[in-house]
This record gives structure tokens, C-alpha cells and sequence, in this order.
């Protein structure tokens, strides 16, 4: 059934791809200049086609192939490390936002969760108010507290449309890094494996339900955040059901004054409640963006659309604690000993220079103004150090760090200028007393021992395997020399100048000896072999010299 869905929409694929590639064929190459003004002005759309740039016609391909290359185009818009800036302006354009669409609200409520739906709500308004590539967003209010909620209905048939791209995607991830280097530096297959994770989680209503639930226990004691009310009773895989914010949104400065708040408190606000997700509790909002945070009357925070979330196990929370300890301090060696850890995937060539191009982040990092600090090109230069360095990190950092960039821009639209770098600092002294405590070291100390008695009690497991596999003749060495390809070149390029050397000696003796059959009195066979010595000797210098160039 999959292999049927995927080629199916392989076909879907294929006519939109050649529908653009062809345009992009006639405008990126020679042929628009034969072809007459007059005729490319006499119609708005091919005026249209022969105006736009690669990267426009690159996201009207992604927008016209559905969800979940629009998803994955957002994804890839905070990749400015690895494509053109022309290219990330344009993705950062993609809306998932569609035409609403009459799904029978009620017959739907009623098939998936077994309801009379006129029972529970006293009102349904079935006209959605938000309508995106994988749900529409309806009001409705509870019949027996009078409370109004949202209603979130995932779109019929979309589940597997996204299986059925995934499927290719991964496909085409997987052909691209067996045929182009670039591919595998950039981690093509991981970044797709990342993303099938992040877009079938959102898939899962159940699980944004329960991501919601974490972030009302997380923050159960903070009164700055109103996490919003669930109610499992009326959800499920393809339903969620939840409270109706009715706020502020968070970008709207002169609303937020208008209700007596000040903007520079709720953006203080916003900052130290998403750095606490981030390094207190390791789960935070993936998609914090300013329609997705409301600001109630009394002043709390309300963030909305779970579906997306960053999640750390206990080992990411530790090495992101030292990497943020390594970074105030400027220890760059042991910063590159927390990245190593934390990398899916590094090859740095050069370590020394690593060091130095790291000193020199942390250093203009240091000695910039509070003002002059701009987070997104700070961010973009260490991706750009990280990709020199073949450095893959885990899909939670790029986004957490889209996520502080984010909220960077929405502290400084609300006034504030400090720098969420600033705000970072004061974890990071916390963090550093934390572990000069005598009970942190002492914990550290028994995970340690217990990490090696672990080690120790596997050993004699470890060597009776070694033993049976050298008994089975099953024990393979395997070893790789560095520049051995070199070393047979080399070989090869001598072996054949002495084959060239041999028949140029034998051939001139032939010549001398007037070997027989003459022609004009010369030795055929010695002309031949002559010319034979001459062509391989041409070769030979040709391979050195093409090997010098490349060097």
C-alpha cells in the first residue's frame, strides 16, 4: 500500500517539478534573450514567469507540492548556514495557511468521539476561524461550565499524504549522499529524519495534548505563565479540544500599553520564561513565534499550538549546562571536547584552527555592546564555523537557537535592550556555583563509579566474546592507510616510465640494427615502439602534471 501511495504521488511530484524546472530552464539560461519583449508582454502570466528569480520559483514549487514540503521549507528556512541568503528570505515567506473547508463538523465530532455534540456545547460555531495545511480551528462552548474552547480537527487524508512524501523524501535524501560530497557534509538524511520525527509529533494530537499537560506541571508554580485548560474527555489522535485563549498577541506593543501593562516587563517576561524551558526543564515551545503568544489582561503569558516542541534527555540538559559554563568562561578546549559529545556527526580537519576561530566568536561575543550585539548574525557565525568543521549538531539545538532568535526580536519590538545573552549569563553563574557544590561533585563522583563498576562487571563478557571470535576465525582486523592511493599512483606512474624507458632503448636498437622489415631502409618495428615509448611517456607527464595542479 505505501509502495502504491508512493508512486502515486511520486507522479504528482514529478509534473510540478518539470512545470517550474522548465520555466526556470528558460529564464536561467540564454534562451529569454531570443525571445521578442512583445511577445513575453502580451500575457500577465508569462510576464509573471519571466520575472521571477530561481529561489521565488523554488518556493512556488514547495507552496503548489502541499504540507509537508511547506513544512520542510520552514524547517530549512533557519538553515542560513547552509543556503544562499536569496534562498532563506524566500522560504521564510511560506505560509501554511489554506482556504477553509466545510469537513461537517458535527457528523465529525460525533464518528470520532462518540458524542452527541448538541449535548456537550450549547454553541458551535461552524465556520473554523484558522484554517492550516494539516487542520481548521473551530469555537465552540461547553454546555455545563459556559467555558469557551477551541476545537482542532486534523484534515481527512492528510496522514498518509505525509507518509507517502516522507517516503520519497527519504528516498531522494538517500540517492543524493551516495552521488554528491555537499549532501553528505550537510547531513541531508538526518535533517529529513529529523523533520519526519518533528511532522509526524504534530500529527499527533495525543501527543500535543500531553505535551501541554508537561508544560502545566513544568510551570505549575510559576505565576507568570497561564498554560491552557485540555480536556481529554472530548480528544483524541485526530481532535483536540482545549481552552479558548483570549489575549493580546504578544507583537501588538501599543495593545499591551493600552491595557495598562508595560511591554518592556512582559517582554522580561517572555525571555526568562523561555530560557527557564530551555535549560530548567529541557522541553520547550519549538515555534515561538508572536502568533503563538498572548499576553492575558492581568499581564500573564499564554503560549499556544504545542504540536511543535524541543525535547532534551538528562544528558543533552548536562552538556548544554557545561557548553553555556564553557562559553562564559571562554574555555574553548573544553567547549570543543561539550561540542564533540553533543555532534551527531564532526570531521575537523584542522583542531588548532577550530580553537582560534572559537576564541575569536567568544571574544567578539564578549567585547560587543549590549546595543551592537545582533543574535542572528552571532548565530550565523557559528553555523558557519560549526559547517567548516563538518559539525552536525542534534535537530534540538538549531532549534532552540531559532527559538531564542525569535524571541530576541520580540524583546527588542517590546523595548527591551539587553540582550538574551545577557539573560543567559546569570544561569550560567548559577550553573557554575552549582557545580563547585560539594553535593553536585559528590553526586558526580558516585555516577562516575558507578559508570565504571558498570564497565568492570561487562569485561569478562566482553573478553569471552573476544575469545570465541579468535577460536571461530571470526576476528577481522580491518585498517585503513592514509595517502596509500598516493603511494600507488606513484607506483603505477614509475612502472609505466620504465616500460616507456624499455621500448624507447629496445626500439632505438632495432632502428640501429636495421631489423627487418624496412621501409626507406628504417626498422618498422623500431618506429612503433618508438612512437609506442613516446605516447606513454606523454602520459606519464600528463598524470604529474594534473596531480600538481590539483594540489
Amino acid at each position: 500500500m505505501d509502495s502504491i501511495r508512493k508512486i502515486k504521488r511520486t507522479g504528482q511530484l514529478v509534473s510540478i517539478l518539470t512545470k517550474y524546472g522548465f520555466e526556470t530552464l528558460v529564464t536561467q539560461t540564454g534562451i529569454k534573450n531570443f525571445i521578442p519583449d512583445n511577445y513575453i508582454n502580451k500575457s500577465e502570466k508569462r510576464k509573471e514567469i519571466f520575472s521571477l528569480t530561481i529561489y521565488e520559483r523554488i518556493r512556488m514549487a514547495l507552496e503548489e507540492l502541499g504540507p509537508t514540503y511547506i513544512k520542510l521549507g520552514q524547517l530549512l528556512s533557519n538553515r542560513d548556514d547552509l543556503f544562499p541568503i536569496e534562498l532563506i528570505e524566500e522560504l521564510q515567506k511560506l505560509q501554511d495557511d489554506v482556504q477553509t473547508k466545510d469537513i461537517g463538523l458535527k457528523a465529525t465530532l460525533q464518528n470520532e468521539l462518540k458524542i452527541d455534540p448538541d449535548e456537550i456545547f450549547s454553541d458551535i460555531d461552524l465556520a473554523p476561524i484558522a484554517a492550516a495545511s494539516l487542520s481548521q480551528v473551530y469555537t465552540a462552548t461547553l454546555q455545563d461550565s459556559g467555558q469557551k474552547v477551541i476545537i482542532k480537527v486534523k484534515k481527512e487524508g492528510i496522514t498518509p499524504l505525509i507518509e507517502a512524501d516522507l517516503l520519497i523524501m527519504k528516498d531522494f535524501s538517500r540517492l543524493l549522499e551516495t552521488y554528491y560530497e555537499i549532501a553528505r557534509q550537510t547531513g541531508i538524511s538526518y535533517i529529513i529524519k529529523a523533520f519526519e520525527k518533528s511532522i509526524l509529533a504534530e500529527l499527533s494530537f495525543t501527543q500535543e495534548l500531553n505535551n501541554i499537560e508537561r508544560f502545566r506541571k513544568n510551570f505549575a508554580k510559576t505565576p507568570s505563565i497561564h498554560v491552557p485548560q485540555t480536556y481529554k474527555q472530548l480528544s483524541n489522535d485526530n481532535i483536540l479540544c482545549m481552552e479558548f485563549i483570549d489575549g493580546i498577541k504578544i507583537s501588538d506593543k501599543e495593545a499591551i500599553e493600552e491595557a495598562g501593562l508595560s511591554p518592556k516587563s512582559i517582554g522580561l517576561d517572555v525571555v526568562e520564561l523561555y530560557l527557564k524551558q530551555i535549560i530548567d526543564f529541557g522541553f520547550f515551545h519549538a515555534d515561538p513565534h508572536s502568533g503563538n503568544i498572548f499576553v492575558l489582561p492581568c499581564g500573564k503569558i499564554a503560549f499556544i499550538d504545542y504540536g511543535s516542541v524541543g525535547r532534551m534527555i538528562p544528558q543533552d540538559k548536562e552538556l548544554l549546562a557545561n557548553l553555556i559554563i564553557h562559553i562564559i568562561r571562554k574555555d574553548t578546549r573544553r567547549l570543543i571536547r561539550i561540542i564533540k559529545k553533543v555532534a551527531v556527526e564532526y570531521n575537523i580537519r584542522n583542531e588548532i584552527q577550530f580553537e582560534r576561530d572559537l576564541y575569536d566568536f567568544l571574544d567578539m561575543m564578549d567585547n560587543s555592546s549590549v546595543k551592537d550585539l545582533d543574535l542572528k548574525i552571532l548565530v550565523k557565525r557559528f553555523s558557519n564555523i560549526l559547517y567548516e568543521n563538518r559539525i552536525i549538531l542534534p535537530e534540538y539545538i538549531y532549534l532552540l537557537a531559532r527559538g531564542i532568535v525569535i524571541l530576541e526580536g520580540i524583546g527588542r519590538e517590546l523595548g527591551l535592550e539587553s540582550s538574551i545573552i545577557e539573560h543567559v549569563k546569570p544561569y550560567g553563574r548559577t550553573l557554575i556555583k552549582q557545580r563547585l557544590n560539594p553535593e553536585y561533585i559528590s553526586n558526580r563522583l558516585m555516577d562516575k563509579l558507578y559508570s565504571w563498576s558498570d564497565r568492570l562487571e561487562e569485561l569478562p563478557d566482553d573478553f569471552h566474546t573476544l575469545i570465541q571470535k579468535v577460536n571461530h576465525d571470526d576476528l577481522k582486523i580491518s585498517h585503513n592507510i592514509n595517502g596509500l592511493n598516493d603511494i600507488k599512483n606513484t607506483i603505477n606512474r614509475l612502472v609505466l616510465a620504465i616500460i616507456a624507458s624499455s621500448v624507447a632503448i629496445g626500439s632505438c636498437i632495432l632502428i640501429l640494427a636495421k631489423m627487418p622489415p624496412l621501409l626507406w631502409g628504417v626498422s618498422v618495428l623500431g618506429v612503433l615502439g618508438t612512437l609506442s615509448a613516446s605516447t606513454l611517456a606523454t602520459l606519464v607527464i600528463l598524470t604529474i602534471l594534473r596531480n600538481k595542479k590539483e594540489d
